[in-house]
């Protein structure tokens, strides 16, 4: 049998995550509830067609799982010996022999306690190999077990072999098989992807981490050298666009069989409501929960976040995140319309207090951001109180609400966070991988500020330029 030859280069910078961001079916794409997972597994296989595999697929997924007490086995078919074509024999064994170590010291950072296995099959010959690894999977699998392996239209020979065994392993044994697509990010489109099938896994913010701690552990992937394997070659593999589609902050499964469990809408609802709860709360010991009164760092976060704006008025603004409204409270001298948004009744009934010119309302986001579009849109340290998936759809919703020569501006604390799902770091990556490089940013130890849009500079509008 003769291997069907890839669909793409990796040295290509593939199909921009803007185009795939911007696929309306992300909106209907379910969320797996890992605690019915958990509940309903007991143990879990992901299976790798090469080292690297397991980590860009579904790295942040098997640490969520691993921390909540999963058994994992991480099955690696070939030790992606022929990553980097025309070495030696001697060369390629060096190779991979420093994959294999690599793949260990992955799986060990973000699931200690995972036994990894090495079947040392043939790098791009895993088509010549099916029964062996549909045996190899079966061995180890039973009803109680998730597979978790290479989608079978991938477009690589290796990844499209296992896939369909790892599928054959899984009608075998009763087992659940769901698919990680890793290269068909990189070659295919919106209109490729099978979106009936599809279920989002939101990372923990400590599985996030780990995932990007792991992926450094592929040297001879993304440097292009490993001193330890005596090989020198700096063809990358891992360049800038698969590192960037592994660090969404959410994982996509194809679930061919609708066998996962997914959050249903009164889970959801739960978890906003108790959100909401917990903000309503902070009232509770006083009216300035926040501490902006005399707060030289409040002043400063508004002060920066004003001097960075692109235009002196805008027609139309949105705060998404108003809290007690000192930041709205100056928008609105700016604004010709100002509209603000917080998920807080007590916040709302504050801000209404601070800027009575804007439209203060009660909500949710992204489902409850209001309609039209809008000159100047600002999140200000609201992004990490939300999950992966609603700030991916919110920053989706904002962007796409901008009216034309619009800004979109984020602010966020880039110090550690605590008991939230995300943290400002993490945030404003996203957004960056979302949307390209911002036309304005200001950085320092305390803050984040971006600016996405596609206007004239300042001196250009009074034609200074």
């Amino acid at each position: 049998m003769t291997a069907a030859p890839p669909r793409f280069s990796h040295r290509e910078q593939g199909t921009a995550e803007s185009v795939w961001w911007s696929a309306r079916q992300w909106d209907d794409v379910p969320t797996l509830d890992i605690a019915a997972a958990v509940n309903r597994f007991s143990t879990v296989l992901v299976a790798a067609a090469h080292p690297d595999d397991e980590t860009l697929g579904v790295g942040g997924l098997v640490s969520d799982l691993a921390d909540l007490g999963m058994a994992l086995t991480v099955v690696v078919a070939s030790a992606g010996e022929q990553s980097h074509p025309g070495l030696d024999e001697a060369a390629r064994a060096r190779l991979g022999a420093a994959r294999r170590r690599e793949v260990e010291r992955a799986v060990s950072g973000f699931a200690p306690r995972a036994h990894v296995v090495h079947l040392g099959l043939p790098d791009t010959g895993l088509h010549g190999h099916g029964a062996e690894l549909t045996a190899a999977i079966a061995s180890r699998a039973g009803a109680d077990t998730l597979i978790l392996a290479p989608w079978t239209d991938d477009g690589h020979s290796d990844h499209d072999a296992l896939g369909a065994a790892a599928a054959r392993a899984a009608a075998a044994t009763g087992a659940v098989i769901a698919h990680f697509p890793i290269w068909l990010w990189h070659w295919g489109v919106p209109a490729d992807f099978p979106w009936q099938h599809a279920v989002m896994c939101e990372t923990s913010l400590v599985g996030c981490w780990r995932k990007r701690a792991a992926l450094e552990a592929f040297t001879s992937q993304y440097t292009g050298l490993d001193a330890a394997s005596g090989y020198a070659d700096w063809r990358l593999v891992l360049g800038t666009a698969p590192l960037t589609r592994a660090r969404r902050l959410i994982e996509t499964l194809i679930d061919p069989n609708d066998a996962l469990p997914t959050l249903s809408g009164t889970v959801a609802a739960e978890r906003t409501s108790a959100r909401t709860a917990a903000f309503d709360q902070m009232y509770d010991a006083g009216t300035d929960p926040w501490r902006t009164a005399g707060s030289f760092y409040e002043q400063r976060r508004r002060d920066l976040v004003l001097a960075i704006l692109g235009h002196p008025r805008y027609r139309r603004v949105l705060e998404v995140g108003c809290a007690d409204g000192y930041v709205t409270s100056t928008l609105s001298s700016r604004a010709d319309g100002l509209w603000a948004l917080d998920t807080s009744s007590r916040a709302v009934d504050a801000a209404r207090l601070a800027a009575p010119e804007a439209v203060v309302t009660q909500g949710t986001v992204p489902q409850d951001l209001p309609a039209g579009q809008f000159d100047l849109v600002l999140l200000s340290e609201v992004g990490y109180f939300l999950t992966p998936s609603e700030l991916i759809a919110t920053l989706r919703r904002a962007h796409a609400a901008l009216a034309p020569g619009g800004e979109l501006v984020l602010c966020h604390w880039q110090h550690p966070t605590n008991d939230v799902p995300l943290d400002g770091v993490l945030v404003h990556e996203q957004a960056r991988d979302l949307f390209g490089c911002p036309k304005a940013w200001h950085a320092d130890d305390d803050l984040c500020i971006e600016v996405w849009a596609e206007s004239p500079s300042v001196a250009e509008q009074e034609g200074r330029a």
